[in-house]
């Protein structure tokens, strides 16, 4: 068991997203600055959300130390891991279908049929999503499938 200090998690990812923000805002040029819209909205939601559990940790005044067990997020570690490093080769979409559904599958308490339905379509619907998103309105070029 690792044991994590909830103050000290919360002023890490407000750190990481001043970080973020600052990189999103004066990254670029005058010719690139539309690409950086999207990083912008969503570091600016980051620090907006981070601030916000900073001062809601603060008013509660309750010393928490979370504990995380790492054998449980082994899974989670490894297909980050392997996302990082088979993510062109492979493709992004195929990829992310895959580790989702793996993810989905093994961290459910429940592993019977129905379970398994249910994680096929939240799966295949939050790819929908995530391919509309980054491909239709976006317009980013993600890594593709090796035999396309």
């Amino acid at each position: 068991m690792l044991k994590i200090n909830n103050l000290t998690s919360l002023i890490c990812i407000l750190f990481i997203s001043i970080l973020l923000a600052f990189a999103s805002f004066t990254g670029g040029s005058e010719n690139t600055s539309e690409a950086y819209l999207f990083p912008k909205l969503i570091t600016s939601v980051m620090i907006i959300l981070s601030s916000f559990s900073l001062i809601f940790y603060f008013l509660n005044k309750t010393l928490s130390v979370a504990e995380v067990d790492i054998k449980k997020l082994s899974v989670y570690l490894v297909s980050l891991i392997i996302f990082i490093f088979l993510g062109e080769t492979i493709g992004f979409y195929l990829l992310a279908i895959l580790l989702f559904f793996i993810n989905s599958h093994y961290y459910s308490e429940n592993k019977n049929i129905k379970k398994i339905i249910q994680t096929i379509i939240i799966t295949t619907i939050f790819m929908l999503f995530i391919y509309f998103l980054f491909s239709i309105m976006l317009k980013v070029q993600v890594p593709r499938f090796f035999l396309f």
